[in-house]
């Protein structure tokens, strides 16, 4: 039997993993800390295992709090959606689908695909959760969400993948960097050259696709800062200490400490694509999913803002 008491208690848990400090997951809470490491000493009791080290710097997971922390994770989630498929019953919704999506396709499809979603199905609850691409792939796998919209480019055993945005690289530059003085830039002038991406751990297609180009011309890639989004690349290079490749679309993040440039190169990539699981939610997912590739179809039709790209030149 589970003692659904616990569920409150997996709540302190997660909170102190992802804050690693207890004043600031109380704060979080709306508690204070006593109550919350009490909590926490309880749920230790329960499991039979010690969860965080304490020290001066805050908390860390231990070695055992850190092998329950995807497993609860995924069941709070479970939890989460029990929740909303109650409420939804209790209103006289009767059809509820999730969504996993990269933050490209909460910018670029969502908000019309929800606004369109609940015109022609009136009784549709649509929930969505921000995530990256290898969360979202896993998540559609294990059936914690119905849909992914994120960068895939590749077969996955089970799924059903479609394409819904492509899109070619750019190169972002600090505005004071040398190439800036070039109108379009080949991709091998890139190969002494300090790299801002996103991990392969949180984006397999998209890494794979920026590593298979620059090989293609004849050097590996020097990463030396990993982020988890192409807008915390953006930022990145802003700071000056590394460039970017990106997709032409996310110019629009842009600031006046970058600078965009074409490639001579064209490398397409698939910045969103749908994901799900063709033997489940027959119902309703596919005509979600047609609403987001018709979206995709307009959006591709759409140019690039121009502005982004103009030639500016180096500070001194």
């Amino acid at each position: 039997m589970i003692d659904f008491r616990l569920l409150r208690h997996f709540w302190y848990f997660l909170a102190v993993a992802e804050e690693r400090h207890f004043g600031k997951a109380a704060k979080r809470l709306g508690m204070s800390q006593p109550p919350l490491s009490q909590q926490i000493q309880v749920l230790e009791q329960s499991l039979g295992v010690k969860l965080f080290e304490r020290s001066r710097q805050g908390v860390r997971l231990t070695k055992e709090g850190s092998e329950i922390l995807g497993p609860v994770q995924r069941f709070m989630e479970h939890a989460q959606r029990l929740q909303l498929e109650v409420l939804d019953a209790r209103q006289g919704r009767d059809t509820s689908v999730t969504i996993g999506a990269v933050n490209a396709a909460i910018f670029d499809i969502m908000p019309k695909l929800t606004r369109i979603a609940k015109q022609r199905y009136p009784h549709l609850s649509l929930t969505l959760s921000e995530m990256d691409s290898a969360s979202a792939l896993s998540a559609v796998q294990n059936g914690a969400i119905d849909i992914a919209l994120a960068r895939f480019d590749q077969p996955v055993s089970a799924l059903e993948i479609r394409p819904i945005v492509k899109d070619h690289l750019v190169v972002v530059l600090p505005v004071d960097h040398r190439l800036t003085r070039h109108d379009r830039i080949a991709l091998a002038e890139l190969a002494k050259e300090s790299l801002v991406l996103s991990p392969r751990r949180v984006s397999p297609s998209f890494f794979d696709q920026v590593v298979s180009a620059c090989r293609d011309v004849g050097f590996s890639p020097r990463v030396v800062y990993e982020v988890r989004s192409v807008v915390s690349q953006i930022a990145f290079v802003g700071c000056g200490d590394a460039i970017g490749l990106v997709p032409s679309r996310s110019m629009r993040f842009g600031g006046g400490d970058v600078v965009f440039r074409p490639l001579i190169e064209k490398i397409e990539v698939v910045t969103i694509a749908a994901a799900w699981d063709p033997t489940r939610r027959k119902d309703v997912v596919p005509s979600i999913v047609q609403i987001a590739i018709d979206l995709g179809t307009e959006m591709e039709k759409i140019p690039v803002l121009k502005k982004a790209s103009r030639k500016r030149e180096p500070a001194h």
